[in-house]
């Protein structure tokens, strides 16, 4: 049921009956009958049949409720057939309009599936080394790329870069659950008042802001940082970089190839 219309799935072919179209609801037992009008060109009945009675009834209620009283005579909207594509066509069509139409990422992914694994393969280097590569590149580059985010290193280079630092007031999390949460209240260069939740407390009570974000903030700490940069790089990190060894390997091979 959706949209005044009941969606008929036979096969891999979908009828949509609009509630005018239907002459009448038939629910006995487990079975249910809908009756369409003679002129839909279609079977006058269709049938349902559920083990559970109530599921029958409530979905003859349903079907009842999209029902028009009108006269049958009057114009009324046509049936509509959709027929499903075999899986391999939908899952192509599928990709296409993300590639198309989706993140930049599916059409980066694309790149290096077309272009990559030709060159970690064709190349005049070991091809096994070239797969495992172009294999396992991917997955090292994003769980680097989760370390980077969990341990603050993009902020943090941000903030280097262009951080303005300022006095601020720390005050405990009433909302969180967690004893070293914090909100952050400070005030701009230019006079605006700003609220944020850095993710560490720092030792003294000033913070660093991004002047084209100003919800971005870092606190100054010390060993506090350092730690959760070390958990993040055991967890994430370490992983990425042992993932991305044989591209490393093949790289260093293809830079010695005699061109």
């Amino acid at each position: 049921m959706e949209q005044d219309a009941l969606h008929w799935r036979r096969g891999r072919t979908t009828v949509v009956v609009p509630g005018t179209r239907i002459r009448q609801v038939e629910a006995t037992g487990k079975s249910l009958a809908v009756l369409l009008f003679e002129d839909t060109q279609v079977d006058t009945a269709m049938t349902v049949r559920h083990r559970n009675r109530d599921m029958v009834a409530a979905l003859g209620t349903e079907i009842e409720a999209i029902m028009s009283d009108a006269d049958p005579s009057r114009n009324r909207r046509p049936l509509q057939r959709h027929s499903v594509q075999v899986w391999p066509l939908r899952t192509l069509a599928d990709l296409r309009d993300r590639v198309l139409h989706g993140s930049p990422w599916w059409r980066r992914a694309l790149w290096y599936v077309v272009l990559g694994l030709p060159l970690a393969v064709w190349l005049p280097v070991e091809p096994f080394l070239g797969f495992f590569a172009w294999l396992l590149l991917p997955a090292g580059v994003v769980l680097l790329r989760m370390w980077v985010g969990m341990a603050e290193l993009d902020t943090r280079w941000v903030m280097w870069r262009r951080g303005i630092t300022v006095r601020a007031r720390f005050e405990a999390d009433p909302y969180s659950e967690g004893t070293n949460d914090y909100i952050v209240h400070f005030r701009t260069l230019d006079g605006q008042n700003v609220t944020a939740r850095p993710a560490l407390r720092g030792r003294r009570d000033e913070i660093r802001y991004d002047p084209q974000d100003p919800s971005r903030v870092l606190a100054r700490t010390r060993l506090a940082w350092l730690g959760v940069a070390l958990v993040a790089f055991l967890l994430t990190g370490f992983w990425g970089v042992v993932l991305s060894i044989p591209a490393i390997l093949w790289l260093i091979e293809v830079l010695a190839l005699p061109f």
